[in-house]
């Protein structure tokens, strides 16, 4: 599916390549690989490898990359991408209207994901870090669940590392139990099953949270992908009319958003606007369009953390996207109950500096919350909360100031 797909890499701006890696050997063939946007440099002195977060794919970081190559030339960035990226159909980026495509997208087999767990991730991931390394020396950097996952890879081959940074994220705490990682667990959006079930096939492979299933994923990929084209073209929005671009925008934005994890400040939709009874049942406060009369819906740039135009640029990339839309269930689960996956991954120290970056409106608004003296004992540590972001801000927010800091921090490492 993706072989079309990667014959564009050429034609990528701002000297982007995107390559597939060697991966753990599952038996699978062609989808025993991960991926790399990368952003190259001549000669560089550092790769910053970044891990992405759930459901997150390789653009989530094109606009952290593109502050970095700016401040630092000789920094090479590589975007990851776990192996679940090769089951997505990206056929429909290259058609005219990727919407039509999407609305009828019929799922690949879906039974390999059974089989994709810790200990293939960790793998794959260390053979991305090996090709890397030819390059220059290799940073770890891993956002939301993807520092969960920078974190074990620490502990398993963190010799291999010149340095590791966590945005945003860290392991859970507390893990989850032996019997619920086996058995399964209730949760707010019901019951879960366990490894157990998984193994003998039972239960869905993929992770589905609430409106978030691979349709909805690739739907509002492609949503965002015409937009980011087509900006101030009108389209239909319930029973109003609004421009592609704040049809886009009102899906992510904070002001808006039912989930907050997921929310990005970009701005606000020009419409009239009431209280959401669904955000109010949550304890928030989220407002809810109900359209200009006898207007489009349309989007204002109000100055906020991130710029809402550049943000749908970095879903603009028909081989790769912003979404995993086939999340590993068996990942998700192995990370949250690590101690018991039989690897004998445990607390390690690192014979150079953590640095550690939280959003203050994100997953870890407070610094003890990353417990980086338990992760990394005898370790020297950094942490920094950003105000004023969400967890999405820190990695597209417009001053870049996450790329300022972990410039700084390679400079402490003796990198550019």
């Amino acid at each position: 599916m993706r072989a079309l797909a990667l014959l564009l890499s050429a034609s990528l701006a701002m000297a982007q390549e995107y390559i597939p890696l060697p991966g753990a050997d599952t038996g699978q063939g062609p989808l025993d690989r991960s991926y790399a946007l990368i952003y190259t440099a001549e000669r560089p002195r550092a790769v910053l490898l970044l891990v992405p977060g759930l459901l997150g794919g390789s653009t989530n970081f094109a606009l952290l990359a593109e502050h970095l190559g700016r401040l630092g030339p000789d920094l090479e960035v590589w975007a990851w991408e776990r192996r679940a990226n090769g089951l997505e159909d990206r056929r429909g980026f290259l058609l005219e209207d990727p919407l039509a495509y999407y609305r009828s997208m019929a799922e690949p087999d879906l039974s390999p994901l059974r089989h994709w767990g810790l200990e293939v991730h960790l793998k794959d991931l260390d053979l991305a870090v090996d090709a890397a390394r030819r390059r220059a020396p290799v940073v770890l950097v891993g956002h939301s669940l993807g520092a969960s996952l920078a974190t074990l890879y620490a502990w398993a081959q963190g010799e291999k590392l010149a340095g590791l940074v966590l945005l945003d994220g860290s392991l859970p705490d507390p893990p989850l139990s032996r019997e619920a990682l086996w058995e399964g667990t209730t949760t707010p959006f019901g019951p879960l099953p366990g490894l157990r079930a998984l193994l003998l096939g039972q239960g869905d492979p993929a992770f589905r949270p609430p409106s978030l299933s691979p349709r909805d994923l690739a739907l509002a990929e492609a949503e965002a992908f015409l937009a980011a084209r087509r900006p101030l073209e009108p389209v239909p929005f319930g029973p109003y009319r609004a421009t592609r671009e704040a049809r886009a925008l009102l899906r992510v934005d904070d002001h808006y958003s039912l989930l907050p994890v997921f929310s990005v400040s970009v701005g606000r939709a020009w419409a009239r606007e009431g209280l959401s009874l669904l955000g109010l049942l949550q304890g928030r406060v989220v407002h809810t369009v109900r359209g200009p009369r006898g207007r489009v819906v349309e989007w204002r740039d109000t100055g906020e953390a991130t710029d809402p135009r550049e943000f749908l640029r970095t879903f603009a990339l028909p081989e790769t996207g912003f979404s995993e839309w086939y999340f590993p269930y068996r990942l998700l689960l192995e990370v949250a109950g690590y101690p018991h996956t039989g690897l004998g991954l445990g607390p390690k120290a690192l014979p150079y500096p953590v640095l550690a970056l939280g959003a203050a409106r994100g997953l870890i608004p407070e610094a003890q919350a990353f417990r980086l003296k338990s992760l990394f004992p005898d370790t020297q540590a950094r942490v920094e909360i950003l105000k004023g972001l969400t967890h999405l801000d820190l990695l597209t927010e417009r001053e870049g100031r996450t790329a300022r800091i972990l410039l700084a921090y390679l400079q402490g490492l003796g990198l550019p």
